[in-house]
């Protein structure tokens, strides 16, 4: 009777393990995105909020990794770092040093860096503003590549949107 419970509890997305997989399922990853950078991007969001917007584009990354060599990996170093997020917060350094392991690995062995607009010879006077402008590009690029069916370079860009969202870019260059 346990087994068959289980199963009912799993098949509708009531255990929590399926939850994510279950909702994602209805969703287009495109809406996903969407969603999750507009909320980001908007006006002062919550910390609850920033974490709910990205795990939703890291599920989209998931969602849409093709199938390949290091996908495994991949999936495990993102899943780690969701998990660092609800333990550790989301400017914690292992988060980043999971999801950089993770671009690394859509990247054919390319770090993530901060991207130069943001280094101190190219600041503008509003670092955010300028960051934000590196974010829109970063999620307008990945739903780009979805649409055309290059899933791993829209991969790579939304991890590198995560990636700019839990750096903190006020640090760089000082």
């Amino acid at each position: 009777m346990k087994a068959r419970t289980t199963i009912i509890l799993f098949a509708f997305g009531i255990l929590p393990s399926g939850a994510p997989a279950l909702r994602c399922a209805d969703t287009k990853p495109e809406v996903m995105i969407s969603n999750a950078a507009s909320a980001l991007m908007g006006s002062q969001a919550s910390q609850d909020a920033i974490l709910k917007a990205l795990n939703e584009i890291l599920d989209a990354s998931l969602m849409i990794m093709p199938e390949t060599e290091d996908s495994g990996e991949f999936r495990s170093r993102v899943g780690i770092a969701k998990q660092m997020f609800e333990e550790r917060g989301l400017f914690n350094l292992k988060s980043r040093q999971y999801l950089g392991f993770a671009y690394r690995l859509v990247t054919a062995g390319l770090a993530w860096k901060v991207p130069d607009e943001l280094s101190p010879a190219y600041r503008q006077k509003d670092i955010m503003e300028q960051a934000q402008r590196i974010c829109k590009k970063l999620v307008d690029s990945a739903l780009t590549e979805y649409k055309a069916g290059r899933n791993e370079e829209a991969v790579r860009d939304l991890v590198g949107f995560v990636l700019m969202v839990i750096t903190p870019i006020e640090a760089i260059g000082t």
